[in-house]
């Protein structure tokens, strides 16, 4: 269970939705994820849900979909268009019960990335590791660019020339630069966009804050 579902005191962001979507892009090859982000899904959904919640929401997703969150290979590569159908489908069976489910489910990818897949790319310091993120994000996307920039009370993480971009994947990434924070010592952590593409902007920026 990640950190910020255990965490008691102000919940996770609630999600930005609207936006322009571009789920496929120029480069269809390019516009994959790594399918460890559907393994963090397909754990967090059995831990709140159960395994009769976990079996209704992918019958309600498309076979492929389906086949990447009932069977998730971590180092494979899925496309970015069923992350997005999948965590949409998750936010609207949920949302009553988890207004912050996207937030969460990002969350859980990081619990799940961070902690285990991908351990030998970790590192405990908080800073170092935000910079590792940036520079080794295309271990868990193909496309984009990322860089981490430090500030006085936290960091900044900007995410430059994405061919492909939702509002709903800018609302998990915030849960999984929140779950960042928290497994790496820092508290009362903040996350908040102040950039998006979805909404017209040349590049997505997060603001990021803690103690």
């Amino acid at each position: 269970m990640s950190l910020l579902l255990q965490r008691k005191g102000p919940a996770a962001p609630l999600p930005r939705l609207e936006g322009k979507e571009v789920l496929v892009g120029p480069n269809p090859e390019a516009a994959k994820v790594k399918g460890v982000m559907f393994g963090g899904r397909k754990q967090f959904l059995n831990e709140v849900a159960g395994e009769e919640g976990f079996a209704a929401i992918v019958a309600k997703l498309t076979p492929r979909t389906a086949s990447y969150t009932k069977t998730p290979l971590a180092s494979s590569w899925c496309e970015f268009a069923s992350l997005i159908e999948l965590d949409r489908t998750i936010y609207e069976t949920l949302k009553q019960k988890y207004p912050n489910v996207l937030a969460l489910i990002g969350a859980a990818s990081a619990e799940l990335g961070i902690g285990r897949v991908y351990k030998s790319l970790d590192s405990t310091e908080l800073v170092k590791f935000m910079e590792s993120q940036a520079l080794f994000h295309n271990q868990f996307q193909k496309f984009g660019n990322v860089r981490f920039e430090k500030t006085p009370n936290g960091g900044r993480m900007i995410c430059n020339d994405y061919p492909v971009y939702s509002p709903i994947y800018c609302a998990s990434a915030a849960g999984f630069y929140l779950e960042s924070i928290l497994r790496h010592g820092g508290t009362d952590p903040t996350v908040v966009e102040t950039k998006c593409q979805t909404l017209g902007d040349s590049h997505c920026a997060f603001e990021m804050t803690w103690r």
